[in-house]
């Protein structure tokens, strides 16, 4: 009686995806929010989502159809993945308005799943053909939204992997980019009978790659001997940008930087103090007392702080930095933001003339950075600092192959308690695995975080909670 049952309601919805096949194919692209939510992440959801797909494309009459098909699909899964992205409006005060942004963006990637559909539409002669070849668009398809009009490489596919034991793994061969071909092959081969098995197997070899690499090298890890202590404050983005809160945000800070444990109090090398991405987000000159005050109020002369700020140059242009800072108060190095943020740290010129502006606080353009991003200090080992957005690109993250580790700060105040910071934190936990290196993440709000070189998260403060986290790093 339930096999009956569940082949009446097989043979139902099937019926219902030929009828309405861009609805069906619409609603499949909202399942993924679950492949990328921070509430339940189902990443199995992605097999019958993309089943869905492919089997109204196979079956399209038309190329043209098939197109149209794609972006169904690929509309639904944007703008199911990235609708936090409209907090951000609301955090400069444009309430709601941050809707129709994200109405334009997912209007543009969405033509990115529509192209894969297309192509395979158009050379696939056969059901294998057109599996095999769908995984190779799709990843063409990634890539190139990762790259193109400076790229943006969100939610890629092989990010749902993450929740699947030793999957993920494989990503220290072929990067995130390589990790979406073999999870949409695998999924696509799984909705072929002939297939089947090489999907499974394909999906064993990866899982036993990752099983192995785990723990054959788990107890090889180099010793954690510099110690960090990573600063929530958890500060709302309202108060941030309020003068009048400037003096008693610095000082919480303060306050939370100095919580040592017994450990740390008994070790006589250099400690690092970390802040969040514009911990001070007005313009702060290298000689500024500010930073001697900061300073003076931890008072330990092994201290070294990193702190993200803002910053103009000889030349007056607006960087997104980061100063490292000793314990008199002096700059010794500084990292300026090289990948930034279109509409929310910089708008080009000819959309400038048109009266568009950027979202934060100010008129001016932030200027990328050309600084190394390898940050050297006696007595602790080098480690690569990456500022926010920048940690989204694969590949592109790391300066020096002698770095022992990576150090992102970040302010994910903007978008509250949606799945925005899960989903940053998760592609912190990618580089990890790519780079082979752990990863320090400090957020003024979102997810504090120590990540080991496979990309587990080790310890961590969640969303909203106020302290710092503290612990060692290679």
């Amino acid at each position: 009686m339930l096999r009956n049952d569940i082949r009446q309601m097989l043979e139902k919805s099937l019926c219902y995806i030929n009828n309405f096949p861009k609805i069906s194919c619409f609603v499949a692209g909202l399942l993924l929010k679950f492949c990328f939510s921070s509430d339940c992440c189902c990443p199995i959801l992605l097999m019958p989502a993309f089943a869905v797909l492919l089997h109204t494309v196979r079956l399209a009459p038309k190329k043209r159809k098939a197109f149209s098909l794609g972006y169904c699909f690929g509309f639904g899964y944007f703008w199911a993945t990235l609708y936090w992205i409209a907090n951000a409006f609301r955090c400069v005060g444009l309430g709601n308005y941050g809707y129709i942004a994200v109405l334009a963006l997912v209007l543009y990637i969405s033509f990115y799943p529509a192209l894969a559909c297309l192509i395979t539409k158009l050379l696939a002669r056969t059901r294998v053909q057109m599996l095999i070849l769908f995984s190779i668009t799709w990843l063409l398809a990634e890539y190139i939204r990762g790259h193109l009009f400076t790229g943006f490489p969100w939610n890629l596919i092989g990010y749902a992997s993450y929740d699947i034991p030793y999957f993920a793994q494989i990503a220290d061969i072929v990067s995130v980019y390589g990790v979406s071909f073999l999870l949409m092959l695998i999924i696509s081969l799984l909705t072929c009978k002939k297939t089947v098995i090489y999907a499974v197997g394909l999906c064993v070899a990866i899982c036993s790659y990752g099983y192995y690499k785990i723990q054959e090298n788990d107890s090889s890890i180099s010793l954690y001997t510099t110690p960090i202590t990573l600063v929530q404050p958890s500060i709302p983005q309202i108060d941030k940008i309020d003068t009048r809160k400037f003096r008693s945000n610095i000082n919480k800070m303060i306050g939370l930087s100095l919580r040592r444990n017994s450990k740390l109090n008994i070790y006589k090398g250099k400690r690092l103090v970390i802040w969040s991405e514009a911990a001070i987000n007005f313009p702060v000159s290298e000689n500024s007392k500010i930073l001697k005050y900061i300073s003076k109020a931890i008072n330990d002369k092994n201290t070294i702080l990193i702190i993200g700020i803002d910053r103009y140059d000889d030349k007056n242009q607006l960087y997104n930095s980061a100063y490292i800072v000793d314990a008199n108060g002096q700059v010794v190095q500084v990292y300026d933001k090289r990948h930034l943020l279109p509409f929310g740290e910089y708008i080009p010129e000819f959309l400038q003339k048109i009266g568009l502006q950027k979202l934060t606080n100010g008129i001016i353009n932030f200027s990328s950075g050309t600084y190394p991003r390898t940050v050297r200090i006696d007595g602790v080992s080098p480690f690569e600092l990456v500022i926010c957005y920048e940690i989204a690109f694969p590949g592109k993250i790391s300066d020096s192959r002698d770095s022992k580790w990576i150090l992102n700060i970040t302010n994910d105040a903007w978008f509250g308690e949606s799945d925005g910071p899960k989903q940053h934190c998760r592609m912190a936990c990618f580089r990890a695995i790519e780079e082979r290196k752990p990863v320090a993440r400090c957020a003024n709000n979102g997810i504090t975080c120590i990540i080991d070189r496979f990309g587990r998260v080790i310890k961590y403060l969640s969303t909203n909670e106020i302290g710092n986290l503290i612990g060692y790093m290679p």
